[in-house]
């Protein structure tokens, strides 16, 4: 058996263990401190992280739009070289195979009709460029599923046709 405490002796054991409760919240505190600094700094790195995802957004809505605007600028310039070669052609018409004026016709209205089908496309393409940017800067992206499809649908159908017509001619 421990012998018997004096009172003094109980109440510094009861002021130490007091001090030592004291010394560990104040650890506690300095913990919760330093928590709460981690969590602000793991703060700062996810809005940093968000920024940079909408910066690869836009930049990737600008490829798309230039990707586009590549293809529309070539759809038109082939459309005016076709026009062009076929106005060419019908004023020399010593040069033409067909000699004949309807094929030269036909291949001047399909260069226009490129040229138009391009210029559609750059209109298009600037629409869509504006809608995205705006929808990635709302945070409220929605595809243009209808608008893809009626595009290449469109496409798909003057592709066809322009088979059909080379070919019955």
């Amino acid at each position: 058996m421990e012998p018997e405490r004096t009172p003094n002796e109980m109440s510094q054991e009861r002021t130490d263990l007091s001090e030592h409760r004291t010394d560990l919240s104040e650890h506690r505190t300095g913990l919760s401190e330093h928590r709460t600094e981690l969590s602000e700094h793991r703060t700062e790195l996810s809005e940093g992280r968000s920024d940079l995802s909408a910066v690869r957004s836009h930049l990737a809505n600008e490829r798309t739009h230039l990707a586009y605007m590549r293809t529309g600028i070539s759809l038109v310039s082939l459309g005016i070289t076709m026009n062009r070669f076929s106005w060419f052609l019908m004023e020399n018409k010593a040069i033409s195979r067909h000699g004949g004026r309807p094929f030269l016709d036909d291949a001047k209205n399909t260069g226009l009709g490129m040229v138009i089908l391009g210029s559609a496309m750059l209109i298009w393409s600037l629409y869509r460029y504006s809608q995205t940017a705006k929808q990635i800067d709302s945070h409220h992206y929605m595809p243009a599923h209808r608008s893809v499809r009626a595009f290449t649908l469109a496409l798909i159908l003057i592709g066809i046709v322009s088979v059909l017509w080379m070919i019955v001619g």
